[in-house]
């Protein structure tokens, strides 16, 4: 995976020369190779990666970061007590997913070989009719647990405010297009950029 990360870096580098995309090609100079590991986590199962997922939505990785392990702990086994999550720092409406996530795939399993093998519309019948997994939700759930490296998330808010500052989006609309087929990798390369113009 390290290899392909510094092939990834290496062919990036090539595409923003090519098409003049000098802001991002100097930000690939400050960076090392990032690692599609660097954020995927198989100790997880898609069951705690979902939960955990949607509790880090709309909140700072150190918050997110402490709920988790606060909530983790109450994971265990096949059935969640509504009353255990209560005092946990989750809104309400998370409670709500957290609790709907947790008893869907306690009966439903999915090993992570079956879903690698899912088209994009047979995971969107797995996962979007279930409450708190949207299709950013499910984005992540193809990146990071079933590591797709092909997935664009154009609706995410870093992502949006990355292609403002390191490209012409009006002379550049599909620039996406142009870094597949790793556009996870460019994604991961934008949220990275992100802390220079903050």
């Amino acid at each position: 995976m390290a290899q392909k990360s510094k092939l990834v870096h290496k062919k990036f580098i090539e595409i923003a020369s090519e098409n003049n995309h000098i802001k991002f090609l100097k930000l690939l100079n400050l960076l090392d190779p990032i690692k599609l590991t660097d954020r995927s986590n198989h100790e997880l199962s898609l069951k705690l990666f979902i939960i955990r997922t949607v509790i880090g939505q709309q909140v700072s990785v150190k918050a997110a970061d402490a709920v988790w392990d606060r909530v983790k702990p109450l994971l265990e086994g096949d059935t969640l007590d509504p009353v255990s999550i209560e005092n946990v720092g989750l809104s309400r409406m998370k409670k709500i997913y957290v609790q709907g996530i947790y008893d869907y795939f306690s009966k439903n399993k999915f090993s992570r070989s079956f879903l690698k093998k899912c088209s994009e519309e047979e995971l969107k019948n797995i996962f979007l009719d279930i409450k708190g997994i949207g299709p950013w939700t499910l984005n992540i759930i193809r990146m990071f647990y079933i590591c797709d490296e092909d997935i664009w998330l154009p609706e995410d808010l870093i992502i949006k405010k990355s292609l403002i500052h390191y490209f012409d989006i009006k002379k550049d609309k599909d620039v996406s297009g142009l870094y597949s087929p790793y556009k996870t990798y460019f994604c991961m390369y934008l949220w990275s950029g992100s802390k220079f113009f903050k």
